[in-house]
Formats: structure tokens, sequence, C-alpha cells
């Protein structure tokens, strides 16, 4: 193969990788590897997760639901990721999918979806999200996945949030509601941002929120932008904090 695979691993798969030993690997692994990539035994795949880091690994043995891998050489070591919160309300299957890809991609800890006066899809599925996840840092060379937290009220998700993290809330109109954005574009590694449904936030949702003091109101410019492009938009203003 002229590429060497990258493939993410669950820690929960395998004891910490190490130099030297043979590792055997899932049966969905393995047939991704041997099946779909057509690997054989003695090719190289780089593995990585939270816990290990990323490794470069030899493959031993490869059959149609089994294999075995063993490290040859620690490419990165594991980190403490650091990256914003995305909070959003879910949107239509493809929308919502290219959101939780992008988001991935930018770098995010933490991925909370909320339900919104205005939310069109009220329930996710937890392990599609993951999927979608582990595809984005296998292809953008991120080592750790986004937490996906289960989805709840907005209201309910305020009433969790740690006081001294500032929530940043993406406002459309903001002179109508006499707002004015902070322009300061002090962005913390630990701070969130908040995306609101298709077709806004209720105006009830504007006003009850900028009652907290940990809430920030973020203007996104004079654009109407839709829900997945205000989420790139929103996170790109943490670029420089992201470590993932």
């Amino acid at each position: 193969m002229s590429f060497i695979p990258r493939i993410y691993i669950d820690p929960q798969e395998f004891e910490a990788l190490s130099i030297g030993n043979d590792y055997a690997i899932s049966a969905a692994t393995a047939h991704y590897l041997g099946t779909v990539l057509r690997l054989k035994p003695l090719e190289q795949v780089v593995l990585f997760n939270e816990r290990d880091g990323e490794w470069s690994c030899q493959i031993n043995h490869i059959a149609k639901n089994k294999g075995t891998i063993e490290p040859v050489k620690q490419l990165r070591l594991p980190i403490i990721p650091l990256g914003p919160t995305l909070v959003f309300a879910p949107l239509k299957r493809d929308a919502t999918d290219l959101a939780i890809r992008m988001a991935t991609e930018l770098g995010v800890k933490t991925i909370q979806p909320v339900k919104t006066l205005r939310t069109n899809t009220p329930k996710i599925k937890e392990e599609r999200f993951r999927s979608i996840t582990i595809e984005a840092a296998e292809q953008s060379n991120r080592i750790t996945i986004p937490e996906i937290k289960p989805i709840i009220s907005l209201f309910d998700f305020c009433s969790t949030w740690q006081k001294n993290r500032t929530l940043w809330v993406a406002v459309e109109r903001c002179a109508e509601y006499r707002i004015s954005p902070n322009t300061t574009q002090n962005y913390g590694g630990n701070d969130g941002i908040l995306i609101g449904p298709e077709g806004g936030f209720d105006p009830n949702e504007i006003k009850n929120l900028l009652l907290y003091d940990f809430v920030q109101p973020l203007s996104l410019g004079n654009l109407i932008l839709k829900a997945e492009t205000a989420i790139v938009a929103g996170l790109s203003l943490f670029a420089q904090h992201v470590r993932a």
C-alpha cells in the first residue's frame, strides 16, 4: 500500500501498548484491516487512542475476523485534551453528521446536544455520533475523541454549567435584542459555545440565557448563517486553544 492507515483503538479493547508485545485486535478491526484494506502480515498500521497516544505497529497475523499487532514505535505521547465544549441543538440527520465531523476536526473536547424550543430532532444516537467522531479523528490526525454527552434540555444544561467557565452564545441580530456582543476575543480553552437550532433561538430563550452571569453573547457577523456553518465559524475562534 502507498499509505499507512491510521486507526482508533478503544482503550478497553486491550491493555496499554508497549514495544515487544503482541496484541489481539477485535473482530471488527481485523475485518477492516484484512478485508476492507486488504493488509497482509508485516505491513504497517498506526494505532492511537487517548490513553496510549499514537503508535506505529506491525501486523503479525490477520484473518477474516481476528488478528494480532505488535507495537514498533511510539509516535506521539498521550495528551490531556484541551478544547471547547460545543453545545448545539441537533439538526436534520445530514446536517448533524456534518456538524459532528467538523467539530471533531476543529478540536472540540466535548459535544453536548441540547433541546430548545425550536429543536427539530429531540433524540440523538450517541453511538452514531461516536462513530463519526472516530472517523473524523482518524482523518484529521487528532489523538483524542470528543466526549458525547446525552441530550438534555437547554436550561437543564445551563443549571449544570460550571460558573467559572464562559458560555459564548451565538446570537443572530444582536441589535434587535439591544445586545452588545463581546468583542474582546478572550476565548478560553475551557469555554463553551452554544449554537442555536435551525430558525434560531426563541426570543424568550435569549432573554433567559442572558440572565446567567457566565453567558456572553457572541456575534458571528451580519449575515444569517446556517447552524452547521455557525458551528464552524464559532469554533474557529478557539483554534489557538485546541490540543487534541
